[in-house]
């Protein structure tokens, strides 16, 4: 049985700005009943959770992946107790942006989650670790990713301002009561125009692409999706879980 036929209700809070594959898996934990649905995507990917009560089906949260006996609240806690945040050294990017080009087509995500599927997060901070040898964020989720990031800047800093191996984030959230699916790159040398580079996980292929320029970012995430685009340094906390 489809997933439109099972669970009919839920089909108004899923992405359909692409071609989706959508997969429900449905579990008991204590004592309650919960649905996780899982887009798969070409590009992206994302996760959705309910849970059920006397009123029907709740959602209690929606992003890249989901631990889904965390609730929403739990989650968006992480990223006040990540301590003392600042922008990595130029040293650090310039080294990022190296590794972010060297793994074009090599980096592979299947060991992250759902073989690579759901790894947007996971691969840039595993991108990221290698010549850093430290964590940007623990974290697999973009919007939690971008709540940390938030915490750590304040305001989302203006594209031009943020140079080569910094990050590009749209996270996941809600456009007229559809979570929309959200995404995460790291960015190439500021060309000054629409052709400038974005590098990312590839759901479907569970690799590290050059797959994106600014202009088809926008044209997918803010036009197609109506999702934010935000631009930042890449964090180093001296301070913390991270």
């Amino acid at each position: 049985m489809s997933l439109q036929a099972r669970y009919p209700e839920l089909v108004p809070y899923l992405d359909d700005t692409d071609d989706y594959e959508n997969e429900a898996t449905e579990f008991a934990a204590g004592g309650n009943r919960f649905v996780v649905i899982t887009q798969r995507g070409e590009i992206d990917s994302s996760q959705l959770v309910f849970r059920e009560d006397d009123t029907g089906w709740q959602l209690l949260d929606a992003d890249t992946t989901i631990d889904v006996l965390e609730t929403t609240s739990e989650r968006r806690g992480v990223a006040a107790a990540l301590g003392v945040c600042n922008a990595s050294n130029n040293d650090d990017h310039r080294a990022v942006a190296r590794e972010m080009v060297s793994q074009v087509d090599r980096f592979s995500s299947v060991d992250g989650p759902d073989r690579g599927n759901l790894a947007c997060v996971w691969t840039v901070r595993h991108i990221a670790f290698r010549p850093l040898q430290r964590w940007i964020t623990r974290t697999d989720g973009t919007s939690v990713f971008a709540a940390e990031l938030q915490q750590c800047y304040g305001a989302t800093h203006q594209e031009a301002d943020v140079g080569e191996g910094g990050i590009i984030i749209s996270p996941t959230e809600s456009i007229q009561g559809r979570r929309n699916v959200g995404h995460v790159g790291l960015l190439g040398p500021n060309t000054g125009d629409g052709n400038r580079r974005i590098y990312s996980n590839s759901s479907s292929a569970a690799v590290w692409k050059q797959n994106f320029t600014l202009q088809s970012w926008i044209a997918r995430y803010r036009d197609r999706k109506g999702l934010k685009i935000r631009f930042y340094p890449l964090p180093n906390r001296t301070s913390g879980s991270v």
